[in-house]
């Protein structure tokens, strides 16, 4: 956790996790996804994976958005 919250890569993903992480940080970074990227996805997810993998990275963006947007606070522990 602390790797992330410093904006670093983990060192000990697998190729894939690499790959999806790369992914996914290059899209909530702004910007159009890198050509040599998104191919390197497909060719290790498949369209359909890299599609689903956007799609997911989308869907988190605009919900995270919208709650900050709204101030909504993290639910307490039970």
């Amino acid at each position: 956790m602390a790797t992330l919250v410093a904006d670093l890569k983990p060192n000990d993903l697998t190729a894939d996790e690499s790959i999806a992480f790369d992914l996914a940080y290059a899209l909530v970074r702004g910007g159009i996804l890198p050509e040599p990227l998104y191919r390197l996805a497909v060719a290790t997810f498949g369209q359909h994976g890299t599609n689903e993998l956007i799609y997911l990275v989308g869907l988190y963006s605009l919900v995270s958005t919208t709650l900050n947007g709204f101030n909504v606070p993290v639910p307490e522990r039970e």
